[in-house]
């Protein structure tokens, strides 16, 4: 199914954010999005997907000009919008799920659900998912509850698929998998807009790649005509250069901060111990379950542990809660950005001098409203987060921009140590190249920094050392100048 845009434009409250958009999509093929966060890329799907209306423009399907002004409207025309983070119903069955909004029958008591059932099993058989139709979506993995969205989008006869930062939550073999059936799908003549951060996994997928920068489409390529620093180029309006692991005057002084001496979560995790030195970048590596996350929230008191000990500047310490920890200096990046890394109905502003309360009140608790602009005002510009202004709602903002308000909170406290929990996902690679020259920064300054991260090239590009974890335990401390993808991967998948 052939779809085009002519002039597609988007303005909020006075801001244009999407101008002008000139845009093709053929069927059976991969074409993906790419831009720097807040570029334009999601707004502009969610124009295709009925999420938003178009301030101006024309959209075409077929040739003939369609109105899209809601996401059944855009059902019904055959487009489908897969989430980053799926949007299901937890309580109902997988096949509810999957037929939701179209099952048989006037209301639920004359629902064919044999039918239902049947047709959900055929569904999902298609595209390689062995999952009974009758369990509960509660309880299934990240990645089968994408994979179901994709079988929901097929019961409507899509033609038209948009897959939003699919691969983001899902681990190497699931996004395997996922491929594997966007090439199946692809191969059936559905035309697949495919929107990511990661450069190598849009060369590996697409067939074109349409650039957004600021709003403006700034051009479309053939993938296999275009280099990935020419895609960072168009994107950011720059090149980037490539990351090295930076050594330090306080490295040099052989300082430990935090010695954790044989702590075991029961379940989760046993017998971790590592050194952090002062100045140091300290990967975790392993595969998604490993109990990197789990230590992570020990370390920072959200999760209690049953045996062994943790000194921090000479002294045992028992961090019985994150506020306890923040005193003490420690400071927490998390993984689930949304759960526990924001406050969605504050302003950003006020989310990111959440931290530093002692700094933005008076002696009665009162907060100084100047003092939380200009506090906030000095990171939003650093980071250039992308926003209306300072008292816009932090959940209005997309992934990324998130992203950068919780990083600016826990800057503005100056901890001594920093946790980070996978603090790219989501991010583009243009504040991926600023994150990792402040994380070299805060470094150099002094700042102990545990960063775990699913993306080797990441880890390997920042790391002093890395420490492997399987299935709970550490497997190997790897220095950096003996570390490789390779050797990672060998610890992370054999004891």
């Amino acid at each position: 199914m052939n779809l085009y845009t002519k002039n597609i434009g988007k303005t909020f409250s006075g801001v244009n954010v999407l101008r002008k958009v000139n845009f093709d999509l053929k069927p059976g093929e991969v074409h993906a999005l790419v831009g720097e966060n807040g570029a334009g890329k999601s707004t502009f799907v969610k124009i295709l997907s009925g999420v938003y209306t178009p301030t101006d423009g024309e959209i075409f399907l077929e040739g003939k000009k369609i109105q899209i002004n809601t996401p059944i409207a855009a059902q019904k025309n055959g487009v489908s919008l897969i989430h980053q983070e799926p949007q299901s119903f937890p309580h109902l069955s997988v096949a509810e799920n999957i037929f939701m909004g179209h099952m048989d029958g006037s209301n639920f008591s004359r629902v064919k659900w044999k039918n239902i059932n049947k047709s959900s099993e055929e569904i999902l058989s298609s595209i390689g998912l062995e999952i009974d139709p009758k369990n509960i979506m509660e309880g299934l993995s990240i990645a089968d509850q994408q994979m179901i969205e994709i079988a929901g989008a097929l019961s409507k006869n899509s033609k038209i698929l948009i897959m939003d930062e699919p691969t983001s939550p899902l681990t190497p073999n699931e996004v395997g998998k996922l491929f594997d059936i966007v090439k199946q799908l692809k191969d059936q003549g559905m035309a697949i807009i495919f929107i990511s951060h990661r450069l190598e996994e849009i060369r590996a997928i697409a067939d074109r790649v349409t650039i957004f920068r600021d709003g403006d489409l700034i051009t479309t390529k053939k993938i296999n005509e275009v280099s990935n620093q020419e895609i960072i180029k168009y994107m950011i309006g720059r090149s980037i250069e490539d990351v090295d692991v930076k050594e330090n005057d306080y490295l040099k002084k052989n300082e430990t901060i935090l010695s954790v001496n044989n702590i075991s979560q029961y379940g989760n995790f046993k017998n971790i111990s590592f050194d952090l030195k002062k100045g140091e970048i300290l990967g975790f590596a392993g595969l998604v379950g490993a109990g990197r996350t789990e230590v992570a929230k020990t370390i920072f008191g959200a999760e209690n542990f049953d045996e062994g000990e943790i000194n921090f500047k000479g002294s045992v310490i028992s961090n019985k809660s994150p506020n306890e920890a923040i005193q003490k200096g420690f400071a927490y990046v998390p993984e689930d950005r949304k759960q526990m890394g924001i406050f969605g109905s504050v302003a950003v502003e006020d989310n990111i001098t959440s931290a530093i309360p002692s700094e933005i009140s008076n002696k009665l608790g009162l907060i100084n409203t100047q003092s939380v602009t200009t506090k906030s005002e000095e990171y939003i510009n650093k980071f250039n987060i992308v926003l209306t202004s300072g008292r816009q709602l932090i959940q209005e903002l997309s992934g990324g921009n998130q992203q950068k308000c919780i990083i600016s909170k826990w800057l503005l406290s100056n901890p001594s140590i920093l946790i980070l929990d996978e603090p790219t996902r989501g991010v583009d690679v243009g504040v991926k190249s600023e994150m990792y020259e402040i994380i070299n920064q805060l470094a150099a300054m002094g700042t102990a920094i545990i960063l775990i991260s699913s993306e080797l090239p990441e880890i390997l590009s920042l790391a002093h050392r890395i420490v492997v974890m399987r299935e709970g335990q550490i497997t190997k401390i790897l220095d950096n100048k003996e570390a490789s993808q390779e050797t990672i991967m060998k610890f992370a998948i054999s004891a």
